[in-house]
């Protein structure tokens, strides 16, 4: 199972394809009975929630079984909150993907699955429901005749969750929280917004970063790391990086062997500098790209319009911040800031990478499913759509909204204003501010407290 050095990237996290997986079968010890079982292993990769981990073990001396899902993945640099509203069978039959760390909440019931008392898993809305209700009941047996308060409690709470599995209460919210990041819920009218869930990012505190297993001091001792963070850069420093890449072994988020991360600061005209970074791991093959706005967040929000309808327009520069939304009224398409990541690129290369991540998408969580059927039929003709913005026959706006101040798109006739190119700046609202952890940060006498 293990990959050697060099190796090709798809030797170790294969992509979701029955047809293709291979399984790994191990001999391993059964903690039940302490003879040997066999474990089967399975690396995968899904779009939109990168490498996962799906193990089965089965003891034939005991009959001991156990299955687990685990992320073998990153921890985001933010939580992430989605909340839906079930109206309808097809928001019950929505994929879920869960890690160790996905809390659920059903609010009208006041009823929540807290973190850590689930593994990760693969599963439905309904699933989820189905699961909860028959877990409560066999706990209800138990206290029934010891502290019938609590049961009765319980069998509300019980008769509430098939309420909503049966759609007979009105429109109940669930609430997936994850500090991690990486949870999942399916969007049953891709590519468009998803009309019944709202999505949020939030920062992490200092009980949550405990949880997952996040230092709360890093480790300014650390002697795999050979620069400084970037905040303690002078300006000759920077001036210097401008001139070079700059290299740095630190750990690989995916498999901790040390890796290579090569950085580079440099200046796009008219707008700021940049910090651009690339990881490659050559042990387990992970690869990330990343952009980093290299003066912070500005005072105020940014929307840039664009009009696209020549080739010229499609090889605009672009820099879409990790925190920046697209839309593109003319599809009534809008991806959160969660999507696409932060990256500098052209036009073209951002609608290239919505193509691959919406096809990837659709592929692995529809293909073969009756029910997704029209799903899949709208994906197609959003596809094709594309394509027809990529060739010009569709002229289209591109909109960017970035609460953080941080995205960019190039101006063909600098210093004049471009005809196609409306920028505007807002004043963030207060729910913006906190999921940017800005109402939590003091600037102003914050050495008195010291």
């Amino acid at each position: 199972m293990a990959n050697s050095k060099g190796a090709e990237t798809n030797d170790v996290f294969q992509e979701l394809d029955v047809d293709r997986l291979e399984v790994n079968v191990i001999e391993s010890l059964c903690f039940s009975c302490g003879k040997n079982g066999t474990t089967r292993l399975l690396l995968t990769r899904i779009p939109y929630y990168k490498e996962l981990v799906i193990s089965s073990f089965d003891c034939p001396h005991c009959n001991y079984k156990n299955n687990q899902l685990d992320p073998a993945i990153e921890i985001k640099p933010q939580g992430v909150r989605m909340s839906l509203n079930i109206e309808n069978k097809e928001d019950l039959d929505r994929y879920v993907i869960t890690t160790d760390y996905t809390s659920i909440q059903v609010l009208d019931l006041d009823f929540e699955i807290p973190p850590m008392s689930q593994r990760s898993q693969v599963t439905t809305v309904e699933g989820i429901l189905t699961k909860t209700v028959a877990n409560l009941s066999e706990q209800k047996k138990v206290i029934d005749l010891t502290h019938p308060e609590i049961a009765s409690k319980m069998e509300v709470v019980i008769n509430g969750l098939i309420g909503i599995k049966n759609l007979t209460k009105p429109i109940p919210m669930m609430v997936f929280e994850d500090a991690t990041g990486n949870i999942f819920v399916s969007n049953p009218v891709a590519p468009q917004a998803d009309p019944r869930m709202k999505t949020e990012m939030f920062t992490r505190d200092s009980a949550q970063d405990e949880m997952i297993g996040l230092s709360a001091e890093q480790d300014t001792t650390n002697e795999q790391s050979i620069i400084k963070p970037l905040g303690t850069f002078n300006d000759s420093s920077v001036n210097n990086m401008n001139d070079e890449i700059v290299q740095f072994s630190d750990p690989c988020p995916n498999c901790q062997s040390i890796c290579e991360t090569n950085m580079k600061v440099t200046d796009i005209p008219y707008f700021k500098q940049v910090v651009i970074m690339a990881t490659t791991c050559e042990e387990c093959g992970y690869r990330t790209n990343e952009v980093k706005p290299g003066g912070g967040v500005e005072k105020q929000g940014l929307q840039i319009t664009v009009k696209v309808s020549a080739p010229e327009d499609l090889n605009r520069d672009i820099l879409k911040s990790e925190t920046c939304c697209l839309r593109i009224p003319q599809l009534d398409f809008e991806a959160g800031a969660l999507s696409l990541s932060g990256r500098f690129t052209t036009i073209e290369g951002l609608i290239t990478s919505l193509y691959e991540q919406l096809k990837d998408t659709a592929t692995a969580f529809y293909s073969g499913d009756s029910q997704s059927g029209g799903v899949l039929a709208k994906t197609e003709i959003f596809l094709e759509k594309l394509n027809n913005i990529k060739t010009c026959k569709m002229p289209v706006d591109i909109i960017l909204i970035d609460p953080a101040g941080n995205s960019y798109v190039q101006s063909l006739t600098p210093p004049d204003l471009d005809p196609k190119l409306t920028i505007m700046r807002f004043d963030r609202t207060d729910e913006q501010n906190e999921e940017l952890g800005l109402n939590d940060m003091k600037v102003d006498g914050y050495e008195k407290n010291v």
